[in-house]
Order: C-alpha cells, then sequence, then structure tokens
C-alpha cells in the first residue's frame, strides 16, 4: 500500500483542537507544506528552553492526533492536541524545541494509573518522505529523539510498530522547563552522525520530521500517543 493511501486512511482518527505556548515568541499557523523553517546562526547557545535565540527562531503550530492503533491494547484518546516547534542550527548541531500544554506534571510510573510525560521527533534514516512515517519498516528505519519528563532522553531506532530499540549515542541531549501551561523542551545532537546512530541531518536542505507527545495522567505511554500522521519538513 503505498504511503499516501495509508495516511487518508488513517486521517479518520484525528482531532483538533487549540493550545498556548510561550507569549514571547509569535505563533505562526501551520504553512500548507507544513514546513518547520530553521534558524541558521553562529556563536549562540540555544541548548535551554528559554534562551534568548528562541524569540526569534520561527515558531509553527503543529496539529496532533490519535496515533494509529497498531495494537490492540492501545485503547485511548491522546489528550495533547498541539504543539509549537521551532528549530536552530548553529555550528555543527541542530536544537530542536517543543512547547505544549499539559495541566499535569507526571515524572513517574505509578501502578498502571499514570506514566510519564513525554515527547519525541522522528526522521526517516534514509532522509526520504516515502519512508511510512508510523515507526518506518523493515526495508526504511526511523530514527526517534524521545524526551521523558523522568529525565530520559532516548536515541532510538524503529523498523515498524513495536519495534523501537535504544542505540547508544552520547550526542543526543535534552533540557526541559515547566511553563505555565505545560512543557518546553529542546532535544539537540550533532548534524552529522553515523549511519547505526540515526540519521544523519549534514548538508540537507529539508528532512522529513514527525512529531509525538505522550500525557502520563492520561495513562499515555509506548503506541497510546498523540502524532502527526504525515511527514513535515524541516528546511534550512
Amino acid at each position: 500500500m503505498k504511503t499516501s493511501n495509508f495516511i487518508k486512511q488513517l486521517a479518520v482518527f484525528g482531532t483538533v483542537a487549540a493550545m498556548t505556548g510561550f507569549s514571547a515568541i509569535t505563533v505562526q499557523a501551520a504553512p500548507a507544506a507544513k514546513t518547520i523553517r530553521v534558524l541558521t546562526t553562529t556563536g549562540v547557545d540555544a541548548t535551554m528552553p528559554d534562551a534568548a535565540i528562541w524569540k526569534k527562531a520561527p515558531a509553527t503550530q503543529v496539529n496532533l492526533q490519535p496515533a494509529f492503533p497498531g495494537h490492540g491494547s492501545i485503547v485511548g484518546i491522546p489528550a495533547t492536541t498541539q504543539l509549537v516547534a521551532q528549530a536552530v542550527r548553529t555550528g555543527d548541531r541542530i536544537f530542536i524545541k517543543l512547547v505544549w500544554s499539559d495541566s499535569t506534571v507526571n515524572t513517574e510510573i505509578k501502578d498502571t494509573a499514570q506514566f510519564v510525560d513525554g515527547a519525541a521527533v522522528q526522521f526517516p534514516v534514509n532522509g526520504k518522505a516515502t519512508t511510512i512515517s508510523f515507526m518506518g519498516d523493515a526495508q526504511n528505519p526511523v530514527n526517534v529523539w524521545h524526551w521523558r519528563a523522568d529525565g530520559r532522553t532516548e536515541n532510538l531506532m524503529a523498523r515498524g510498530f513495536g519495534t523501537a530499540m535504544a542505540v547508544p549515542f552520547e550526542g543526543l541531549r535534552s533540557a526541559s522547563v515547566r511553563t505555565d501551561s505545560g512543557w518546553a523542551v529542546v532535544l539537540t545532537r550533532p548534524l552529522r552522525v553515523k549511519k547505526n546512530e540515526g540519521a544523519s541531518l549534514q548538508n540537507r536542505k529539508t528532512v522529513p520530521i514527525a512529531f509525538a507527545a505522550w500525557d502520563g495522567a492520561n495513562q499515555e505511554r509506548d503506541g497510546l500517543k498523540a502524532v502527526t500522521l504525515e511527514w513535515w519538513q524541516l528546511q534550512f
């Protein structure tokens, strides 16, 4: 099945609602091409979500929808419907900032009633938008940068539903702050990596990118999450 047809069939799971981000930035509506524009600069530190450079980087609203329930155990509707995405390139590193609403702080697992908040970005390892945006497939893996509110940041590789595996890589880092309405998180990594470490972003004008968020208070974990149902484009 072609990816475009697959996406159309899954679109029925979509929901849309409103959210708020930092008042210090102007949030733009999603462009028709669904593009996140990267601000390229030098000599600045974009590590922290409240760094001054983020006031200059274009901010784009991204609508999220329920992930495709690839397994019968995935039951429920995710709570997060939107996030705001920004990107900065400085030197040999890329910084991606995500801001979204979440009324509760969930930093630990409590039996089966509560899980940790989280967010992630995903890239096709081959750099092609023809890769299935739902965790890739056996021939076309994806690289996921996964932030968790318990302090863990995971560099994952996946080849389809339920296949995500951690790939050790010290270059992936994160920083987060609690805002008045939710979370602000920055994920950063060198543009260039080895093939077995993830998706290389070096010397690219555009690269497909997808997003996800988990609300631990809503029992969200694994496949129960809010996602983009198709690739966006990170534009350098």
